[in-house]
């Protein structure tokens, strides 16, 4: 288990990797546990403490319904924490072990800015071990890494592990050191929890369907670690091997293109002049956009834009690079950010990368890079037209590989900038810098 401990982490992401990559199933991750007893009397309502039961729980069809709102009063008088209406399981506290909660749960669009499940109980000064919070469309551990993206309106499993005795937490999607320990009294919830920036109106369901599992014992639980780490290292070498997880140079094989302010044409609103929607500054190319500005021309019937459309390297074979350094201000959202323009019909583009809320999403799956706000990355997109493939690598991590929509005799060419698309921000922008062009040997 000490093993275990040290790379618990990292080699979840390995195993998360290959396991998807091998296109795999789901796995049973309460093989070794056994289920505990569960009723109506384990599951304690805690609600605003001024309001009745069923003004905000309700249980029909299998489906236990809580919701809150962001004025309400604490779960007690004498509480100073936020407003909140939760399953609190009783019967099943806990201070050492492997313990697992198994849950079916959904949230509805417009619920952010709340906690839906925890693992309760913790060293000082914390008070819990986990929090699964709702910002936005994504579920997150504590406030980083994601743990689901776009999760409203859409049942999904989930799975806590707890292993007090070594102090993991195992997350389905994340593996990292907990809080907790031995001595320390804990116990799971789920329902709705207010955090910071919470919106009015907060909601989750929860299946009739909750379990609750202990391991076996303690030689079932070394097996199991000592199996784990033995599978764990073998997906290590072939993660290694295949090269995907760490930063690699990208342009290896490429020859860079001569680029400079000439090859840089701005599309912006036909009726403002450039200064309006452009800066260049230290290096620094910021481009932003209103919702309600007018296209790039007065016969375009697209949405309003301020793009660096690149000139003189328009293509139609070969394989070809563009690499960037980008960087996307908080609330700039419903936005493309940069394309591969031309396509076969009836589509526009080979490529675009959007950033939704937080998430940075080719087109609208899968997510690019989570958390993107505020911070610069390093873009590189190869398109090999004859390959008809795409590949997207993040700080030189690949992030996405997949058919484009172009081909030979389409002609292709790289933006970047912000285009607004739907549910856009009232404003938005992009920054970029060290731009640069590149074409396989």
């Amino acid at each position: 288990m000490k093993y275990h401990s040290h790379f618990s982490f990292y080699i979840s992401l390995v195993f998360l990797f290959i396991y998807k990559s091998m296109g795999c199933g789901p796995i049973d991750t309460t093989l070794g546990f056994v289920s505990q007893p569960l009723n109506r009397s384990n599951l304690e309502i805690q609600k605003p403490y001024n309001v009745p039961v069923d003004k905000r729980y309700n249980f029909f069809k299998g489906v236990h319904k809580l919701w809150v709102f962001k004025t309400n009063k604490a779960h007690s008088k004498k509480s100073k924490t936020a407003p909140r209406t939760e399953i609190c399981i009783l019967g099943y506290d806990y201070s050492s072990g492997v313990w697992q909660f198994e849950a079916y749960g959904y949230v509805p669009r417009s619920t952010t800015g709340v906690c839906i499940v925890q693992v309760f109980g913790s060293k000082l000064p914390y008070a819990t071990t986990t929090m699964l919070s709702v910002y936005n469309t994504s579920l997150y551990y504590y406030i980083n890494p994601v743990i689901i993206s776009d999760l409203y309106d859409k049942w999904f499993r989930l799975n806590v592990i707890h292993d007090v005795g070594d102090n993991i937490d195992g997350i389905l999607k994340h593996d990292g050191p907990g809080r907790g320990g031995p001595h320390i009294k804990h116990y799971f919830k789920c329902g709705v929890y207010a955090r910071k920036e919470a919106s009015f109106y907060m909601e989750s369901c929860t299946r009739s369907d909750i379990i609750i599992a202990n391991q076996r014992s303690q030689e079932m639980m070394n097996s199991y670690s000592h199996f784990l780490l033995y599978i764990s290292l073998v997906f290590l070498f072939i993660y290694k091997a295949m090269g995907a997880c760490e930063p690699i140079d990208t342009t290896l094989g490429f020859v860079s293109q001569p680029l400079n302010r000439s090859n840089l044409d701005i599309q912006k609103p036909y009726n403002l002049p450039v200064d309006q929607r452009y800066s260049f500054s230290k290096g620094v190319h910021k481009l932003w956009v209103f919702k309600t500005d007018k296209p790039h021309s007065k016969k375009s019937k697209t949405g309003p834009r301020t793009e660096i459309r690149i000139r003189g390297y328009d293509y139609s074979s070969g394989v070809w690079q563009f690499e960037a350094y980008g960087y996307v201000p908080t609330r700039t959202t419903g936005v493309c950010i940069m394309q591969v323009f031309g396509s076969r019909k009836p589509y526009a583009t080979t490529t675009m990368l959007r950033v939704h809320n937080s998430n940075l999403y080719y087109y609208t799956n899968p997510v690019i890079l989570s958390n993107l706000y505020n911070k610069w990355f390093r873009l590189n997109v190869i398109h090999d037209v004859e390959g008809n493939n795409v590949k997207v690598y993040i700080d030189g991590v690949l992030k996405h590989e997949g058919p484009g929509r172009g081909g030979p005799h389409i002609n292709h060419y790289f933006k970047c900038g912000v285009y607004s698309g739907p549910d856009c921000s009232v404003y938005m922008e992009s920054q970029w810098k060290d731009i640069r062009i590149f074409r396989k040997r």
